[in-house]
């Protein structure tokens, strides 16, 4: 099941496209199978760990190891393709670059729910700051717990949370169901 990530997402057996070839080329790399591979597993998997997209990866490229995924994430990070992600507990999680959108992380479930919001992407530096800073990127996380949860919950859940409006469109993922406007990825273990 694929993202909704945009345009810049490649479809599941296609060539991720010219765009991240150039891209490469501009930083002196080669768009390479394996790289082409890595690159649309992060795309149709959204919030991923190293190993749950080497898990995807090896269906069509059996003896790639783990490390060249490292090495291969790494690399489309550095040309800005993909950005990291600290999940809750620190795990490490990679996502497509685009679009631009920001994180709710649910402490109980530990998904990572995409907000995507133009107000978010508008706030300033404080004004102590200006003119010192340059922002390439802004990424705003917030934290506490999904409406999923916090039905499990009930009371003992917080009241307050992020308004369903701001919660980003998208397919839902893995087992049971969504509340509508949000897309959930997995962020660490995978459960049974």
């Amino acid at each position: 099941m694929k993202s909704g990530k945009g345009s810049r997402q490649p479809s599941a057996g296609g060539p991720p496209g010219r765009e991240l070839a150039e891209l490469l080329r501009a930083h002196r790399f080669r768009l390479t199978s394996q790289r082409a591979a890595v690159y649309r597993a992060v795309c149709e998997l959204g919030h991923a760990s190293p190993r749950q997209i080497h898990e995807i990866v090896r269906q069509t490229h059996p003896m790639l190891s783990l490390n060249t995924v490292y090495a291969t994430l790494e690399t489309l990070a550095r040309v800005g393709q993909i950005l990291r992600l600290t999940g809750l507990e620190g795990s490490l999680l990679f996502e497509a670059a685009s679009p631009i959108h920001h994180h709710f992380h649910c402490f109980s479930c530990r998904r990572v729910l995409d907000i995507q919001d133009p107000t978010l992407d508008e706030i300033p530096l404080p004004a102590s700051t200006r003119g010192q800073l340059t922002v390439t990127r802004r990424r705003v996380e917030f934290y506490g717990h999904c409406p999923r949860c916090r039905r499990h919950l009930g009371s003992a859940a917080p009241k307050k949370e992020v308004p369903p409006a701001l919660l980003r469109r998208g397919k839902a993922r893995g087992k049971g169901s969504s509340p509508p406007g949000v897309r959930r990825t997995r962020s660490g273990p995978r459960r049974a």
